[in-house]
C-alpha cells in the first residue's frame, strides 16, 4: 500500500483550478478527486476512462497506467507508459521515470537501471545508482550520485549522502553505501543479512557509529533476523543522545519476532511516557509485523489503542480493516481502508 501512495503522490495532476470547459481537464480532475478521496479503485477506472476518451491526453495516460499498477498489471501500466513517451515531449523524463517504478516493483533491476537513468530526473540518476551500487559498481554509482547531488532538494540531500559514504576513506564506510542501496531497492532481507560485518567494521571514532548500529539493528529486527538484531545492539558502548529508549524498543522488537510476547509487551509498555509517543506508536506497529498473524489478540494487545498511520497498517497486516480505519490518522488512508 506505501508504494501505491508514493505512485498517487508522483501523479500530482491539478491540471488547473476552478471550472473548465476542457472535457480532458475536467475527466483527469474528477479522477484526481477521487485519489485525493482515497478511492483508488474508483480514481482508477476514471483515470481509464479518460484515457480512452481522450488518448492524446498525457496526465490520463499516466493515471490510468497508475490504475494498472494498482492492480498489479506491470506489464499493462508499462505498456501505457511506453506509449505514452510519445506524447510526452519534454516531460518524457518523468514517464521514465514511472517505468523505472514499474520495473522496481516487477524486480527488474536492469529495466529499473535503463529507465531511471533515462529519465535523467534527480530522483531517477539516485534509482539508478542504488542498482549499481547493489551490483558492487560504486565508481558507476558515485558518478550518477554526483550529478544527483547537484539538485537543491531531499533527493539532492539523499545523494549527497551516498556521496559522503562513497568518499569515506575507510572501506567499511564506503561499504555502508551498498547496504543502503539494496535496502532502498526493496532487498532488504540481503541488507539485514549482510550488514552486520560492514556496521561492526566501522572505525570507532567515526562519529555516527552508534546511530547505525541502532539504526540497522532496528532494520533487521523488523525482518527476522533476530541474532544480527541482537549482536548489533551489543555492539552499541553508548546509544546517541536521547535515544536509549530505541534500544529498549528494538529489543521488544526482537522478542516479538522470536515470539515472546509477555517481554515484548511489558518493555514496550514500560516506555510509555519515556519515549516520543510517534516513536512509540511505530515501535508497536513495526513489532506487531515482527510478530506475524499466527497469535492475533496477542498481536492486537501489542499494538495498543493509539492512533497512527502505522497502527493502521498494522492492523491491516492482522487482516482487521475495522480495526485499521479507526487507527488511521491520515484522510486519504481511511477512505482508502473504508473501501476494502
Amino acid at each position: 500500500m506505501t508504494t501505491i501512495f508514493f505512485w498517487a503522490s508522483l501523479l500530482a495532476c491539478d491540471l488547473i483550478g476552478g471550472e473548465t470547459t476542457d472535457p480532458a481537464v475536467a475527466a483527469m480532475t474528477a479522477a484526481d478527486d477521487q485519489l485525493k478521496n482515497g478511492d483508488i479503485a474508483g480514481a482508477a477506472d476514471a483515470y481509464e476512462a479518460a484515457r480512452a476518451a481522450h488518448p492524446g491526453n498525457l496526465e490520463a495516460a499516466i493515471g490510468a497506467a497508475f490504475g494498472a499498477y494498482g492492480r498489479g498489471d506491470l506489464a499493462q501500466a508499462d505498456q501505457i507508459l511506453a506509449g505514452a513517451e510519445a506524447i510526452a515531449g519534454e516531460r518524457v523524463g518523468e514517464v521514465k521515470l514511472r517505468r523505472a517504478l514499474v520495473a522496481l516493483r516487477d524486480g527488474d533491476t536492469d529495466l529499473l537501471r535503463e529507465h531511471a537513468e533515462a529519465s535523467n530526473t534527480a530522483a531517477g540518476l539516485v534509482l539508478a545508482a542504488e542498482v549499481a551500487l547493489a551490483d558492487g559498481e560504486r565508481e558507476e554509482a558515485g558518478a550518477l550520485l554526483e550529478r544527483a547531488s547537484q539538485v537543491t532538494g531531499p533527493i539532492g540531500t539523499v545523494a549527497q549522502g551516498y556521496v559522503d559514504l562513497l568518499q569515506h576513506d575507510d572501506p567499511a564506510v564506503a561499504g555502508l553505501a551498498e547496504n543502503y542501496a539494496l535496502w532502498a531497492l526493496g532487498q532488504r532481507d540481503v541488507a539485514v543479512s549482510s550488514v552486520e560485518e560492514v556496521v561492526k567494521g566501522l572505525p570507532e571514532d567515526y562519529e555516527g557509529k552508534s546511530s547505525e548500529l541502532l539504526v540497522w539493528a532496528g532494520r533487521a529486527a523488523s525482518y527476522g533476523e533476530t541474532q544480527v538484531a541482537s549482536d548489533l545492539l551489543e555492539a552499541i558502548d553508548f546509544p546517541p543522545q536521547g535515544q536509549a529508549w530505541r534500544v529498549l524498543a528494538t529489543r521488544a522488537i526482537i522478542h516479538c519476532a522470536e515470539g515472546q510476547v509477555d517481554n515484548c509487551q511489558t518493555m514496550l509498555d514500560s516506555l510509555e511516557g519515556k519515549a516520543p509517543a510517534d516513536g512509540l506508536r511505530h515501535a508497536r506497529a513495526t513489532a506487531v509485523i515482527a510478530l506475524g498473524g499466527e497469535d492475533k489478540d496477542a498481536a492486537m494487545a501489542v499494538l495498543g489503542s493509539e492512533a497512527s498511520d502505522a497502527a493502521a497498517r498494522a492492523a491491516l497486516t492482522l487482516g482487521e480493516p475495522s480495526l485499521a480505519g479507526s487507527l488511521a490518522t491520515d484522510a486519504v488512508m481511511k477512505n482508502y481502508i473504508s473501501g476494502i
